[in-house]
């Protein structure tokens, strides 16, 4: 599996596929939406914008020696 991004509109429940993406028209895929809604409830958008990346006790580098 692979994964492919791109913006179109959502038109009637239907999505374009891009020209430059043809290939995908006739495949079966997992599709995921990401619908930007500047009105989105804040308790969840914190949730969703949240990274282990601004925690500093888990950026030690130590920690990263077990994937290398």
């Amino acid at each position: 599996m692979y994964a492919v991004e791109f913006e179109t509109d959502i038109r009637d429940g239907i999505v374009k596929i891009p020209e430059e993406h043809e290939r995908l028209k006739n495949a079966h895929a997992r599709v995921v939406v990401l619908v930007e809604e500047p009105e989105a409830d804040t308790e969840v958008r914190a949730f969703s914008e949240h990274s282990a990346g601004t925690i500093d006790e888990w950026r030690a580098l130590s920690e990263d020696e077990v994937w290398t």
